[in-house]
């Protein structure tokens, strides 16, 4: 299968793709094959493989489902990947900001995608962009080398994720050029945590997720909301270390339209999302399923329209070869833009990152639950320490906090 979910047949002999003849379609055959087979294998090869689904019970967690249906209707709530009492007591217990910059980078769960950072890496890049630990001198300068290129949107903004990651706060907030790559959620949550960390301009990004760059965030347009973030950045509540980190609690965390997820980048451009904006914004044939005023056959009728159209919108990876009109530097740029994309994917957790939830229409997940298809570990309501995919290392030392100061949740 390919990166983005269509079914690929690689004859085991010639290692080529068996593909109706197709004479548009035969540059570069051996690295079409190529593409799809070490896609895969970095795929196939992500720190979640091992991940396995626990299912609702129809006959005993309608309880639970319920909630998470409840929530379902609504575009954003402060309930959301909730912090608890221990979670907090252990975040306030670090006494300096670079501890606790580490600290919300790994419970953001953004990870670099193109160099290893060493956890004892993260922040150490100042707020007057010097690097406070020379040992990490030769991954800091391959970062600021690359983190203004110009290669392609996906390149700059991941280049942009592990500056933030080294201490570059700001750097997270501009890996908001992630959204023209498809990858919504992953730019929501960079932009997010940069806001946590106390970059306020970041929260003029936030509101313009819900005005002018509304379908291209994966957000539904929402003026109050917008409103909402402009106050708290003309007045931002900043603690003692210049951060906002319960910035979820404020705010609240809002469901992201992204149709790559669960391993497949079914999307990974902008193309369906122009034409859903157009649909929406401007012909108003459809309507955001996550809209005060939509209903079930509203939000049905977008379903549909997405399932029904998706597969035009994506690159068919499944032909003999590249397109012969493509130059050489054309065919280039797609083969490292589909590798990056398979290492972001890779990254991806399976449930997603804390403050930017993956939508799903109430619907959507009815129909999962019915069939026992519905991951309860996918349920949003989760406290972030309790997730599947959040650091282990972190979670130890929170319950081992919590147990010396008698704390519940």
């Amino acid at each position: 299968m390919a990166l983005n979910g269509r079914e690929v047949k690689i004859d085991k002999i010639t290692n080529l793709i068996v593909a109706k003849k197709n004479d548009e379609r035969q540059l570069a055959p051996e690295a079409a094959a190529q593409l799809v087979i070490d896609s895969r294998q970095i795929l196939n090869s992500s720190p979640y493989r091992h991940y396995e689904p626990e299912y609702y019970d129809t006959k005993s967690d309608y309880e639970s489902f319920k909630k998470w249906l409840d929530i379902s209707y609504l575009s954003n709530s402060t309930k959301i990947s909730p912090w608890t009492k221990s979670e907090k007591a252990y975040f306030e217990s670090l006494k300096t900001r670079k501890e606790r910059y580490a600290y919300l980078v790994k419970r953001s769960n953004l990870k670099c995608a193109m160099i290893h950072i060493p956890d004892d890496a993260i922040g150490r890049v100042d707020s007057n962009g010097k690097l406070t630990k020379p040992e990490y001198a030769e991954i800091y300068d391959e970062v600021d080398r690359n983190k203004n290129t110009l290669k392609s949107r996906l390149f700059n903004g991941e280049w942009r994720i592990c500056a933030g990651i080294l201490g570059d706060r700001q750097s997270f907030s501009s890996a908001t050029v992630l959204n023209n790559s498809g990858f919504k959620t992953r730019a929501r949550q960079a932009v997010f945590l940069a806001a946590q960390l106390g970059d306020v301009d970041a929260l003029k990004v936030l509101a313009r997720y819900f005005s002018s760059s509304s379908y291209i965030s994966g957000s539904n347009k929402d003026l109050q909301t917008k409103t909402k973030f402009e106050n708290l950045y003309r007045n931002p509540p900043l603690d003692e270390y210049g951060m906002i980190p319960y910035l979820d609690e404020i705010a609240g965390s809002y469901f992201v339209m992204d149709f790559n997820r669960g391993g497949v980048a079914a999307m990974p451009d902008n193309s369906l999302y122009k034409d859903l904006r157009e649909l929406v914004e401007d012909k108003k044939e459809l309507k955001d399923p996550r809209d005060i005023d939509a209903n079930e056959t509203t939000r049905e009728e977008f379903v549909k329209y997405v399932n029904k159209n998706i597969g035009s919108y994506q690159y068919k990876f499944e032909e003999y070869g590249f397109s012969d009109l493509w130059e050489y530097r054309e065919m280039e740029d797609f083969i490292d833009t589909t590798i990056l994309g398979s290492l972001v994917m890779s990254l991806t957790p399976p449930e997603g990152y804390p403050n930017a939830p993956y939508y799903n229409t109430p619907e959507e997940l009815t129909r999962l639950y019915e069939a026992g298809k519905l991951d309860k570990k996918l349920n949003p309501l989760i406290p972030v320490m309790y997730r599947d995919s959040f650091p282990k290392d972190l979670r130890r030392n929170i319950l081992r906090y919590a147990k010396e100061h008698n704390i519940t949740d």
